[in-house]
């Protein structure tokens, strides 16, 4: 069993790293689209829509910072203790709760 508390704790640490990543792809995706709309909104003439479209890339600059999780520390997630169903894929075949007769 403590094998499969270190199957099982090296895989939640994988889907939590693979979750961080995909979270800084859509962060880093939303950058670049708000890079190419301040250069539209820069060529905008001064007028309420300019004023309308500065709001808000000026909210979303903030929502991106929010989302952006590079902006702060990384650190180690506390992994959870296994449930039964959680141990299943690392037991091949096993029953994780206990032997059956």
């Amino acid at each position: 069993m403590q094998q499969v508390r270190i199957a099982y704790a090296e895989s939640y640490l994988v889907k939590h790293l693979e979750a961080q990543a995909e979270r800084w792809r859509h962060a880093t995706g939303l950058g670049k689209y708000l890079s190419t709309v301040r250069l539209h909104v820069a060529k905008l003439p001064d007028g309420q829509a300019k004023d309308d479209a500065e709001a808000w890339t000026t909210w979303a600059e903030a929502h991106l910072q929010h989302l952006n999780r590079v902006n702060t520390p990384p650190r180690l997630p506390k992994i959870p203790k296994p449930q039964a169903e959680d141990s299943k894929p690392f037991l091949h075949g096993w029953s994780p709760y206990g032997p059956s007769y």
